[in-house]
C-alpha cells in the first residue's frame, strides 16, 4: 500500500487504535511466498505469539476518529506486527487508516446534521426533544 501524505486534523479530532485477535485462520492467510516451508515456519511464530497472549502477532485493527460524541472508523484484518508502534510506524497502512477514519467521521457528522435540519423543518424543536427526556427520566 502506498503510504497517503500525513494529512492535518482539525484540533479537537482524536484518534485511537483498538486491535483484537482476528479471527481470519492464520494458516494460509498470513503468507503465500511460494515456499511452503517457510510460510509454515512464518504461521507457527504467528500462532506461538498467539498462544502467550499477544494480539499484535495476528491482529483486527480498527483506528477511531473521535469529535465531540461522534466516531468514525477503519478497519483493516489479517495485521501481524510487533506491537501498537511497530503498526503505526512500519505498516504503510496508519496514516492512511486515519484518513479513512476521519472521512467516516465527517459523514457521519454530516448526517446528524442532515437529519437535524430535517427535524427543524418538520416543526420539531429541540426545546421539545429535551423537555421529553426530562418527562419521561422523572417517570
Amino acid at each position: 500500500m502506498a503510504r497517503t501524505k500525513k494529512r492535518k486534523y482539525p484540533k479537537g479530532v482524536t484518534f485511537r487504535i483498538e486491535a483484537e485477535e482476528d479471527q481470519i485462520p492464520v494458516r494460509g492467510n498470513a503468507m503465500a511466498s511460494g515456499d511452503d516451508d517457510e510460510d509454515k515456519k512464518y504461521e507457527d511464530e504467528i500462532i506461538d505469539r498467539l498462544e502467550r497472549g499477544d494480539v499484535w502477532a495476528w491482529a483486527a485493527v480498527t483506528v477511531i476518529a473521535e469529535y465531540e460524541g461522534f466516531k468514525g472508523w477503519d478497519h483493516l484484518g489479517g495485521c501481524s506486527y510487533k506491537d501498537e508502534r511497530d503498526f503505526v510506524k512500519n505498516s504503510g497502512y496508519y496514516e492512511d487508516m486515519k484518513s479513512e477514519a476521519y472521512d467516516d467521521l465527517l459523514s457521519k457528522m454530516s448526517a446528524a446534521g442532515a437529519t437535524l435540519q430535517k427535524f427543524k423543518k418538520s416543526g420539531g424543536s429541540l426545546a421539545k426533544v429535551n423537555a421529553e427526556v426530562r418527562k419521561a427520566l422523572r417517570r
